[in-house]
Formats: C-alpha cells, structure tokens, sequence
C-alpha cells in the first residue's frame, strides 16, 4: 500500500515536470506545423498596444516613448489604463495626448483584467498588444508579435520575456525551462496561455471568459479554443526589472489565485468543445504542477515510511538532501522570512550559482502556488495588489 502512494505521488510529481515536456518534444517532431518563419503582412495591420498601470508615473513616460519608437510599418495606438493611480502616472501619460496616446482614468480600483476591458472599448486596431508599464521592448518586437498573422491559423502570439537587471530570481530560471516547453509547443501551434508582458492577439479572437474577465492566460487559451494556433516568437524580447523574492512572490500568489479559477472554467469548455489534448495540458502544466509540491512532501513522507527497505532509504535521502537545500537557499538569499505572505528574503545571489539555489526556488513557487490555491478556496482570489516602494506586484 505504502510503495502504491508512493509512486503515485512521485510519478503525478514527474508528470508535470518530466514526462510532459519530453512528450511535447516528441510531439512537435511528428506534427509540426510551424517553423518560425513568417512572411511580412500586406498590408500590417493596425495594432493597439494596451498598459494597464498604477502609480507608474516613475516608469510610465520612458515605456510611452520606447512603444511610440517601435520598427512598426503600420499604425500603432498605444492606450494607458491608470487604475486610480495616486502619482503622476496620469500627468506623464496625459503629455502623450499630442502624440495620439490615449488616456483612460478610473477613480476606483479595477483591477488588470477589468481595465483590459475598458481599453478595448478605446482600441481602434485589428491586433491588441498587450504589455506593462515597467517593460521595454526592442526596436522590432511589436512586428514580431504581428508577423505571424501572416499565417491566418494564428490567433495568439506569445513573445520572450527577459530580466533586464543582474541576478537570478525563481522567475528567471523556471523561465529558461519554461521557453524550451513553449518552443515545442509553438511548433504544433500549442502554446499554452501567453506572457502578459509581451504577447498579442486577433482582437475578433479576445473572448474573456466573463464580463469581468481579461487575463491574459485565458485569452491565449481562449484563441485556441476557437480553433486558432497559439504560437512562441522569442526573437518578440521585452526586458522588465528582475524582481526580487519577494515581490515575485506575491506575484505568483496573485497569479495563481486568479488562474486556478480560469483553468477549471477553461478544462471544462475545452472537455465540451472535445478538445481532449488541451484539456489535458491544461490539467498536467497548470494544475498539476501548481500541486507539485504537495505531491513532493507526500512522495517523501512516503519513501521515509519504507526507510528499511534499500531503494526507498536512498530515494528518501535523496528527497531530504533536496529540501535541505531548499532551506540552505532561503538561508544564503538573506535569512528566515518574517512572515508567509511576502516576508521572504530580497538579496541577489551574491555569487551563488543558480543551480544550487534552484531546489529554494522550487518551494518559493510552490509555497506561493499553496497560498494562491488557498487564497481560491477561501473565496479570497487576489485581483490587485497595492505597488510596494521600489518596484511593482
């Protein structure tokens, strides 16, 4: 009974991280349908670029001038949301009047998602871009984010986020795991969700999943269930400030309190619609790995249960060596946190190499993924989160 949890909870543990992406790679080597080249539009579209911002008056004019720079052949209309911001992000935005940017000003809190909704009513183009306010894009990422609709079986183009500032952060190494996933997946016109700092879609494709919905994970996902290909552009680069863990932290609380609830919205339309290989990346990339964790501890606890027996005491060795170091990490990034929801150390890595501290990164996901599945049961999903001083959440 004790062998059957334990490789039940080690092999749903693997599925998400192991077995999913080595399946994707053998996947996209059959059915390819992509290879990255793209022909030029005729014409290029007009594009929309939307930023929903709060208290960004620091940042808002320098991510203005770097989108009205763009290397776009078409027309470009950049539109900012001010989400009742306190600062000057109104008056920098309002100064761009003259040079066609659009200002909308809300006095309550709306929230990302509620605020795309309001910018679209504004937005005159055939493509939403979406971004935000603290990101800067290279010269030609906004045509890399058009060009593969050139190809009309593209709904969705997902672009490369990159930290612009030294240093790892969790973000930044699960990130390079998580591009290679992309890549196999933009070969079949798979891509999974999108990155809501860089990434674009047909606007006649935007269908939130409610009213009061517009977040970008589920608007990816909703251009393939009407049938279009999601696609990867990495050469769309937009480099945003490393975040430090803390912050990031909470970022991934409120991403993932707000996703569980679009992810099972999102398998159920996908199961109705028969769209089974979807329904089953949404199950195994998103719920499954936000559950990894848990089924880690239970894996361990487990294997430490079958101790006497020589294979399980040097898989549980193992599984300890890993949490040890998980906790090592925490300790060499700056000390124990003071408090679960946001208290987690901030130092840079100070030298350390990334691979001995990816075990702590691991359960600062983890950790944040528990608390935002929580946060979901209780009924307490996390829409906003007020700017810390010295960067945003």
């Amino acid at each position: 009974m004790l062998e059957t949890l334990f490789w039940t909870f080690f092999l749903l543990f693997l599925s998400s991280w192991l077995v999913y992406p080595l399946l994707l790679a053998l996947m996209s080597l059959v059915l390819r349908r992509h290879d990255g080249c793209w022909k030029d539009p005729d014409p290029w579209p007009q594009v929309s670029v939307m930023i929903s911002a709060r208290n960004e008056g620091d940042v808002i004019g320098a991510r203005i001038e770097n989108l009205l720079g763009q290397d776009y052949s078409g027309e470009l209309q950049v539109l900012v949301g001010s989400d009742a911001s306190e600062d000057r992000t109104e008056d920098v935005a309002g100064s761009f009047s003259d040079r066609g940017v659009v200002l909308y000003a809300s006095r309550e809190r709306l929230g990302k998602p509620r605020m795309v909704q309001r910018l679209l009513e504004l937005a005159t183009g055939t493509v939403l871009v979406f971004t935000d306010a603290d990101t800067v894009f290279a010269p030609d990422t906004v045509s890399r984010l058009v060009r593969p609709y050139s190809d009309p079986s593209v709904g969705c183009v997902d672009g490369n986020r990159r930290n612009s500032l030294a240093g790892e952060t969790c973000e930044s190494i699960y990130w390079r795991y998580e591009k290679a996933v992309k890549t196999f997946c933009s070969r079949m016109g798979a891509v999974l969700g999108a990155t809501g700092a860089v990434f674009s879609v047909r606007r006649d494709l935007f269908r939130p999943l409610s009213s009061g919905r517009a977040d970008d994970f589920e608007i990816a996902v909703m251009a393939r269930l009407q049938g279009f290909h999601c696609v990867f552009d990495p050469g769309a680069v937009a480099a945003e400030p490393s975040p430090d863990d803390s912050r990031q932290y909470r970022r991934m609380v409120r991403i993932v309190s707000w996703m569980v609830v679009s992810c099972l919205m999102l398998m159920g339309r996908a199961l109705a619609r028969g769209r089974i290989f979807l329904f089953l990346q949404l199950l195994v990339h998103k719920m499954l790995r936000w559950l990894s964790g848990v089924f880690l501890v239970l894996a361990t606890v487990m294997a430490g249960l079958l101790v006497p027996e020589t294979f399980y005491t040097v898989i549980f060795m193992l599984l300890c060596i890993f949490h040890a170091a998980a906790a090592a990490g925490m300790l060499l990034r700056g000390g124990i946190p003071s408090k679960l929801n946001g208290g987690f150390p901030s130092k840079l890595n100070g030298g350390i190499p990334s691979k001995l501290l990816f075990p702590y990164y691991f359960w600062l996901m983890n950790v944040a993924a528990a608390d935002g599945i929580l946060r979901t049961l209780c009924g307490r999903p996390v829409e906003t989160w007020e700017k810390r001083k010295g960067g945003s959440d």
